[in-house]
């Protein structure tokens, strides 16, 4: 790929990124963003990345590859440390490098309020669910997780990982949009925000099963045996 080439992906993709935190993936067309990045050719975007869902996976590519980065270097610092058996450490892994985007500065700022989107989003949410180019880091975290929670069984591990994954950008999106937007009275020191989202996703993860759940769990297993 030539440098022009990638200057034409980068910048279509970062124009996407904005519209897309700032006006929404519905509402911000393939035309609109061509347009937007000053495209000369109406057929630029089509041509790079195909349609909506190429754009949104290519933008997905494009930072994790970042994060992911972020995300084993903060697990190589665990594993030397000798930490590997504290799940508040390894929470701090799956949240730090999102939260590290919280910054006007960052130039993957808008890529959160996206994600948290496309997460969410009944036509686009798969996309979030299946790219795996970058994924290295948050399935070495998932096995180290597992490790430390023996007593979780599979099928709710999972869906606490889910369910934590959703929080996090959720919560980090509603902050993210307040901080661009600077409005400060309705957001809380990034700080202490971010250390205190990090203990309620450790305590999802470490929250007893209760006797309802085992039996929801059983009948569950039991219908799909």
């Amino acid at each position: 790929m030539s440098a022009a080439t990638q200057q034409t992906r980068a910048k279509i993709l970062q124009t996407a990124e904005k519209l897309f935190a700032k006006r929404g993936i519905d509402q911000s067309s393939i035309r609109l963003i061509n347009q937007t990045a000053g495209q000369r050719n109406s057929s630029a975007t089509q041509y790079h990345f195909g349609n909506k869902s190429g754009l949104i996976a290519a933008l997905f590519d494009y930072r994790m590859e970042s994060i992911n980065e972020r995300r084993l270097q903060m697990l190589a610092e665990l594993e030397t440390a000798g930490r590997t058996d504290n799940i508040r450490s390894m929470v701090e892994i799956l949240v730090n490098p999102l939260a590290e985007q919280l910054n006007r500065n960052s130039a993957a700022r808008y890529y959160i309020p996206v994600a948290s989107q496309v997460i969410g989003h009944p036509r686009y949410y798969k996309i979030a669910q299946t790219r795996r180019i970058h994924g290295t880091g948050l399935k070495r975290l998932i096995q180290m997780m597992k490790i430390v929670l023996p007593a979780l069984p599979e099928e709710l591990f999972m869906q606490r990982f889910g369910m934590a994954l959703r929080q996090i950008f959720n919560e980090l999106s509603d902050y993210q949009r307040l901080y661009l937007a600077n409005v400060r009275a309705a957001r809380p020191d990034m700080a202490l925000f971010i250390s205190n989202l990090i203990d309620a996703v450790t305590a999802q993860f470490t929250t007893p099963i209760s006797q309802q759940t085992r039996q929801e769990l059983e009948e569950s297993r039991r219908k799909s045996a």
